[in-house]
C-alpha cells in the first residue's frame, strides 16, 4: 500500500514500481493495487487506501490509516518522505493545487469516570473479535502468524483461535529479512516495524503491532497519562520490582525523565500518528490491536493501567480467556526471545 504522485518528471522512486500516467500526474505504486473507474485501491476492511486520479487526486483512508502521509509543491507519497506531513486528521487532495483540509472534532473526548478492569477487558475482547471476526470473513487468501512467544502476539493467536480462524505459524529468519523488497527496505530506515518483517506473496501475515500503543503499554504513552493523575511511573517501577515489563521500561527512563507534561490531545494524537506497519507489496498485515475503541483503555483505573504497564494483566486476560494453553509459551519478559537483529 505504498505510492507517490508526482507531477513533475522523474525517475521511479523505488524498484519494481507501477507506472500509471493520467494528465500532468504519474502515479507509482508498489504491486497489489486493483484499478477501478477513476480510482486505484488497495487493503481490506480495516485497512485501505483509495487513491483518486480522475478529475484530480485526492486520497482516501480508513479513518485511523496505518501509515504516514507527505507532500511537497508537486508531490504525494505515503513511502517517501517529503518536507510536510500530514497526520490522521488531515486529508489530502491536489485540484490542481495540492492542499490539506482537517476533520472537526477528529479525537475523541476520554470519559471521566474511570473503567473497571473487567469493562476494559470487554473493550479489549470485543475489539478484538470485530477485528479478527470481520477479517476472516472478508478474507479468502493464507494467513500466516510469526512462531513468536511476546504478548501481543499470543493475544492476537490466542483470539484467532477462539474464533476458529486457521493460519500457519512461521519462522522469520535473517536471510528472509533480506529478500524484502526495495521499497520494504526504503520503510525499514524510518520505520521501525518494517525491520521485523518478511513478503510472502499473496499472503496475510497476523502481527501483535501497536499493542503497547493502542493497549497501555507503551511506558511514555502511559507515563503521560498517569502524570494527569499525579503517579509518577517510574517510581512505580521501582517499588514493583522485577516484572515482565521492567527490562523493556528501563529503556525508557532517560527518556522521561528529560520529557515534560503532555496534554490528553497531544496523547491521542501521538497515539493515532504512530505508524507502525502497512500492506506491503502483495503481502497484506492485519493487526486488530488497533481499533477505535481502543481508546476508551485511556480512561481505565489506576490499578488496570498499572497491572497493564506492568505485566501486561489485561492482554493476559484475553489469552487466559481465548486459548489459556498460550500462557504456557509466553516469554519471561517483553522481548526478551526477539532475534538480536530485529531493528
Amino acid at each position: 500500500m505504498n505510492f507517490f504522485c508526482s507531477s513533475v518528471a522523474g525517475a521511479s522512486p523505488f524498484i519494481g514500481a507501477e507506472k500509471h500516467c493520467h494528465k500532468e500526474w504519474t502515479i507509482y505504486l508498489d504491486k497489489g493495487w486493483t484499478k477501478q473507474e477513476g480510482f486505484f485501491h488497495k487493503g481490506g476492511s480495516a485497512s485501505w487506501c483509495k487513491i483518486y486520479f480522475d478529475p484530480f487526486i485526492k486520497i482516501e483512508t480508513n479513518k485511523y490509516r496505518d501509515f504516514p502521509l507527505f507532500y511537497d509543491k508537486h508531490n504525494i507519497s505515503n513511502c517517501i518522505k517529503l518536507d510536510n506531513a500530514v497526520p490522521v486528521d488531515g486529508n489530502i487532495q491536489a485540484d490542481p493545487v495540492i492542499e490539506v483540509q482537517y476533520d472537526k472534532n477528529f479525537y475523541p473526548r476520554l470519559a471521566r469516570d474511570h473503567l473497571t478492569f473487567k469493562e476494559s477487558h470487554e473493550i479489549l475482547f470485543d475489539c478484538l473479535v470485530e477485528n479478527v471476526g470481520i477479517f476472516s470473513h472478508n478474507n479468502n487468501r493464507q494467513i500466516f502468524m510469526p512462531k513468536q512467544n511476546g504478548l501481543d502476539t499470543l493475544t492476537v493467536r490466542s483470539v484467532f483461535d477462539y474464533l476458529g480462524v486457521d493460519y500457519k505459524l512461521f519462522e522469520i529468519t535473517r536471510e528472509d529479512y533480506s529478500k524484502v523488497s526495495h521499497v520494504g527496505k526504503i520503510l525499514a530506515k524510518d520505520h521501525w516495524g518494517f525491520t521485523q518483517i518478511m513478503e510472502i506473496k499473496d499472503s496475510v501475515i497476523a502481527s501483535g503491532f501497536y499493542g503497547d500503543e493502542w493497549v497501555l503499554r507503551n511506558p511514555y504513552y502511559v507515563n503521560a497519562l498517569l502524570q494527569h493523575r499525579g503517579i509518577d511511573l517510574t517510581k512505580h517501577f521501582d517499588s514493583v520490582g522485577e516484572c515482565y515489563m521492567q527490562k523493556w521500561f528501563d529503556q525508557y527512563r532517560s527518556k522521561l525523565a528529560k520529557n515534560g507534561k503532555m496534554s490528553l490531545e497531544q496523547l491521542l494524537q501521538h497515539i493515532c500518528n504512530d505508524f507502525q506497519i502497512w500492506h506491503l507489496n502483495t503481502t497484506s498485515f492485519i493487526s486488530p490491536l488497533k481499533h477505535p475503541d481502543l481508546l476508551r483503555l485511556l480512561s481505565a483505573d489506576n490499578e488496570t493501567i498499572l497491572g497493564q504497564i506492568t505485566n501486561g494483566d489485561l492482554s493476559k486476560s484475553i489469552i487466559e480467556k481465548c486459548n489459556p494453553a498460550l500462557l504456557d509459551l509466553l516469554d519471561q519478559s517483553k522481548n526478551s526471545d526477539d532475534p538480536d537483529w530485529f531493528g
